[in-house]
């Protein structure tokens, strides 16, 4: 029922494979950037940071110059002949395992890949023009289906492709599938899915829909049972006088002090003074208003803290659930209060997505990422 497909990639050179993947730039401080850009002339940064340039195209058309360079130098190689790739990634005691591979936008457009996300359309029109420009997909998508694979009869010593570490101690191993046969076997099996869910990179996703005569999509496609979800926490700047934040909220909602927080808790807790709270809300009907970033959103912070929209409000920054707490804390101002949320089951997510709803943003932070800079794909 959903289509996906092999294609020529564009990768790094076997030799020098593990100089070039990246993170996501904006994961990196400044100082950091040029400071890998310096000492390593291989970085995928070298290609995608290109912030000197203040003029938007003119900007675009560097880094589009960048990769050709690139090209040219052999650091990275365009294959010939079309392929599916296996992508393992281990970090410490997780690992995910699925295919690196193509999608097709009309699957999207007709609601066979399914959203659990809001895009903003300044956003997907930004990322739209940069792929026009770009012509390239410097990572996939993070895809998600209910579904099962046995990866293991793809793999073997004469395809793996990859096995090597980065600098942030993640292990990645990469087989390429190029046998028609066995591509043919995928293919067939992901014809017998009725849909696929995305997981992680929703603006991407309509950004390439948007792109004229771009019916491809470069995915990275795992069972939901691969997937690791953690939360967004909310810290947010009080602007009441420190005895008055807690009144004010025990006004709207019931609350008492807690010795430590609760791992996932179903109740909000938070953090103000060096001192933890629990709430209690009572349970909703609707699966969508029963989250615990929509009770927050409706019972505290729009009531009391006057947020109406989080993803626009200067007051509230969102930590990864993946962080430890006594970090978080530690990094607290002393006017803020930390609000901790818990994680969305994948199943709560996909029975959203199916109800044409959305979670608020900010609602999961979702692993694997998957570095810039390792199969990519050129558009045509």
């Amino acid at each position: 029922m959903v289509k996906i497909g092999a294609f020529k990639a564009l990768r790094p050179n076997d030799n020098i494979v593990e100089h070039v993947p990246t993170q996501a730039y904006s994961n990196y401080k400044k100082l950091e950037i040029e400071k890998t850009k310096k000492n390593n002339q291989y970085s995928f940064l070298n290609i995608i940071h290109q912030n000197h340039i203040d003029d938007q195209k003119k900007r675009f058309k560097s880094i589009k110059n960048q990769l050709d360079s690139f090209t040219d130098k052999k650091i990275l190689i365009k294959e010939d002949n079309p392929a599916i790739y296996i992508y393992t990634q281990t970090i410490k005691n997780m690992k995910f395992t699925g295919f690196i591979c193509t999608i097709d936008l009309n699957d999207y457009r007709n609601k066979k890949i399914k959203i659990h996300e809001k895009t903003i359309k300044k956003r997907e029109l930004l990322f739209a023009k940069y792929l026009s420009i770009t012509k390239i997909y410097a990572e996939p998508v993070l895809i998600t289906h209910d579904s099962k694979y046995t990866y293991t009869k793809h793999k073997s010593k004469s395809n793996l492709l990859y096995n090597f570490t980065t600098p942030d101690k993640v292990q990645h191993e990469i087989w390429k599938i190029s046998k028609k046969e066995e591509i043919k076997k995928i293919t067939n099996h992901f014809q017998n899915i009725e849909y696929l869910y995305i997981a992680d990179g929703h603006h991407r996703m309509a950004s390439s829909s948007r792109v004229t005569n771009n019916n491809l999509c470069l995915a990275y496609i795992l069972p939901k049972k691969e997937l690791q979800i953690y939360p967004f926490h909310r810290a947010v700047i009080t602007k009441y006088p420190n005895e008055d934040i807690i009144s004010k909220i025990k006004q709207k909602i019931q609350v008492h002090n807690i010795d430590k927080p609760t791992k996932n808790s179903k109740n909000i807790e938070f953090y103000f003074q060096k001192k933890w709270y629990s709430t209690h809300i009572k349970k909703q009907k609707d699966t969508l208003d029963n989250l615990l970033v929509n009770k927050l959103l409706n019972n505290i912070l729009k009531p009391i803290f006057n947020i109406k929209d989080e993803r626009k409000n200067k007051n509230i920054r969102f930590i990864s659930g993946k962080t430890e707490t006594s970090g978080i804390i530690n990094d607290l101002k002393e006017n803020e209060i930390l609000f901790m949320m818990n994680s969305i089951n994948i199943n709560t997510i996909i029975e959203i997505a199916h109800q044409d709803k959305t979670t608020p943003p900010k609602s999961t932070f979702i692993l694997p990422k998957i570095p810039s800079g390792l199969i990519m794909m050129e558009l045509t």
